[in-house]
């Protein structure tokens, strides 16, 4: 039989997680979620969940992938001095197409042609009409960046 009073005593005066505290009683966390909700036990020493995350602080990480973040570490880095807060849009925008590209290029990898299932007539991938206008804005944004081969010679 469990002891809830013992439960609601830890929950109430430590910060373990849920998870150890559930599995100190055998239990699921989620049970001794629900109960906490349920029974509205004093939980206020616990973390603040509506405290801003850095996803908050930072919105693009919610749209982006790791490749991504790591090739807007890798630009700041490039631009160096040259950085400022008011290209962080147009680096994530880079980022993100590389990304993008990056996806592309990997389903695009049995061929630039597509067959019609009813006519059986050859097309041009639309994956690679994509990928062309991905590698457009690349080159488009690189340069705006001046992170052109041309901008780094001088």
């Amino acid at each position: 039989m469990l002891n809830w009073n013992k439960i609601k005593v830890e929950v109430e005066t430590t910060k373990l997680p849920y998870r150890s505290i559930a599995k100190k009683y055998k239990l699921n966390h989620s049970t001794i979620s629900k109960k906490v909700k349920k029974e509205n036990w004093n939980v206020s020493h616990r973390a603040n969940k509506k405290a801003p995350s850095i996803v908050d602080k930072k919105p693009h990480l919610q749209i982006i992938g790791k490749v991504a973040l790591r090739k807007i570490d890798e630009i700041k880095k490039e631009l160096g001095q040259n950085y400022s807060n008011v290209d962080e849009p147009l680096i994530v925008i880079y980022a993100k197409n590389y990304e993008r590209y990056l996806e592309l290029e990997k389903k695009l990898s049995v061929g630039i042609l597509s067959t019609s299932t009813k006519t059986g007539t050859e097309y041009l991938s639309p994956n690679f009409t994509a990928i062309l206008a991905i590698q457009k804005n690349l080159v488009t944004i690189a340069n705006q960046l001046g992170l052109s081969i041309s901008s780094r010679k001088n």
